[in-house]
């Protein structure tokens, strides 16, 4: 009796060891990471922090933006020896040579700023003519009725006043609320970019893409509205659909002058356009171009072992200022 009970006592302690072991090291593995977690977090916070120091200094340096620039750069900068333990990346994205959304319709506010009607309907419809040559060019290749009723639908989906029909091919509140979902029309700017799945013709396929092609988030931004798109830094895809009577070859010259790094001072005007393409001047020239950027999405990265945290930051550059307009913690 006194040997099964010394036995059941020491399988007993046996058994609460090895429990409270694993229960220890579980703490201890939860702590780590819950430190790393912190610590990275600080990491990826002191990359955007950098971030706009680069912004802010190139502003300073330059009134123009190029893929030539430091910021532009920072991607491919070493910043390892910042801290004493991990890694961290940082990469800056520059909204300002994407399609901005908001710029298919001005609000009042615009239209009184020294511009008359016809300029503003001009430049809103330079606007609506470039996302259409977008959605109609490959690798989307909307069909022209498709592409026109995403148009008129997003044109309703922006514009304060909720007039149904007021678009040919659009959709007003009567049409979103009659969905098994029903929701009203937001008839005011985009926010954000996935909410263009909410708007009458977008598809999951065409924003965010497929194995065959990639969508077109990387080509909008809901920043600015101004209308006006960086040539130096815009996408192929986009600079294609500047002017209908623009090529793969010609876009394929506007990247590599625009790389060349013996070109770097003529970035700082539009003019550089003319001279790589002579064929867009005077009633050919491209609308709604720019050498100027104003907003830019910011992404930093930090790794600590199997740990690792993202921080995407949306900033507004202007005047030689920088202003936080978003900061995401992923």
């Amino acid at each position: 009796m006194a040997l099964l009970i010394a036995l059941t006592v020491i399988s007993l302690i046996v058994a609460l060891t090895i429990q409270f072991n694993k229960n220890m090291r579980q703490n201890l593995v939860a702590s780590g990471t819950q430190r790393n977690s912190g610590k990275l977090e600080v990491m990826a916070g002191s990359g955007v922090n950098l971030a706009m120091a680069v912004l802010l200094k190139d502003a300073i340096e330059n009134e123009h933006d190029s893929l030539q620039d430091s910021w532009a750069l920072l991607a491919d900068e070493d910043l390892s020896k910042l801290f004493d333990v991990g890694s961290l990346t940082v990469k800056i994205i520059d909204n300002s040579g994407k399609f901005q959304i908001n710029s298919l319709v001005h609000s009042k506010k615009q239209q009184q700023a020294g511009k008359t009607p016809a300029q503003v309907t001009a430049q809103e419809e330079d606007a609506r003519n470039i996302l259409w040559r977008l959605l109609r060019k490959e690798p989307f290749s909307v069909e022209d009725s498709a592409a026109r009723a995403i148009i008129d639908s997003l044109v309703d989906w922006i514009d304060a006043e909720d007039g149904d029909g007021e678009q040919e091919f659009g959709a007003e509140s009567s049409y979103y609320l009659s969905l098994d979902s029903p929701y009203a029309c937001k008839n005011g700017p985009v926010e954000f970019i996935e909410e263009l799945l909410l708007v009458k013709g977008f598809t999951p396929e065409l924003l965010f893409g497929t194995e065959k092609h990639p969508g077109l988030t990387a080509l909008l931004t809901a920043q600015g509205n101004d209308g006006l798109i960086n040539i130096n830094t815009a996408d192929p895809l986009l600079l294609q659909a500047l002017h209908e009577d623009m090529t793969k070859e010609m876009v394929e010259d506007m990247r590599a002058f625009r790389a060349d790094k013996n070109n770097k001072d003529k970035l700082a005007s539009i003019a550089w356009v003319a001279e790589v393409l002579p064929f867009f001047t005077g009633k050919n020239a491209l609308k709604n171009i720019s050498v100027k950027s104003r907003s830019f999405t910011i992404f930093s990265h930090a790794q600590l072992n199997s740990t690792e945290k993202n921080i995407v930051a949306t900033v507004q550059r202007e005047n030689q200022k920088t202003a936080l307009l978003s900061w995401k913690v992923e």
